[in-house]
C-alpha cells in the first residue's frame, strides 16, 4: 500500500439552478495515496442536520471521480468532454444522475502532495435538468505538528 500523506482539503463548489446561484463549501482533513496511475483523497464531511459522509476522490489525468458513503451514497465519474452515469442515493430512493463535463483542470505540485483540481459540468437528475456546478478542490500536504 502506497503512503498515506495528512492533507488539508477544501472544496468549494458553485451551483447555477433557474437563475439561482448559491455555494457549498467543505473544510476537511483526510489523506492523499497513489494506486497505479491514480491519486487518492479521502476525508470525512459532517453535514448539519445530515449525519457524516465519507469521500473519496479517485483523480486520473482528465477525469475525477467522487464517491460519497454515509449520510448521502453518491458515486459520479466526471470525464472532460463525456457526459457520464452516476447515482445519488438518498432514504427516499436512489437517482440516476448524468454529468455533462466541459471543463477540467489539475495542477500538482513536483511532489504531488499539494494540488488543485477545477472542473464544470451540467447536472441531469432523473433526465431533468438539476443545474450547472463549478468545483474547486485545493489539496495541500497537511502541517503534522
Amino acid at each position: 500500500m502506497a503512503d498515506k500523506i495528512p492533507v488539508a482539503v477544501k472544496m468549494t463548489t458553485n451551483i447555477s439552478q433557474q437563475g439561482e446561484k448559491s455555494q457549498v463549501g467543505i473544510e476537511a482533513t483526510g489523506e492523499l495515496f497513489q494506486k497505479q496511475e491514480l491519486t487518492y483523497i479521502r476525508f470525512k464531511e459532517d453535514l448539519e442536520d445530515i449525519g457524516e459522509i465519507s469521500t473519496v476522490l479517485k483523480v486520473g489525468k482528465q477525469e475525477v471521480t467522487v464517491i460519497r458513503s454515509g449520510a448521502v451514497d453518491m458515486k459520479q465519474r466526471y470525464v472532460y468532454g463525456k457526459r457520464t452515469e452516476g447515482s445519488y442515493a438518498t432514504p427516499y430512493g436512489t437517482f440516476r444522475t448524468e454529468a455533462d463535463t466541459d471543463q477540467m483542470a489539475m495542477i500538482w505540485s513536483d511532489s504531488g502532495r499539494t494540488g488543485r483540481i477545477q472542473f464544470g459540468y451540467d447536472l441531469t437528475l432523473q433526465g431533468a435538468v438539476a443545474g450547472r456546478y463549478d468545483v474547486t478542490i485545493s489539496i495541500e500536504e497537511a502541517k503534522v505538528t
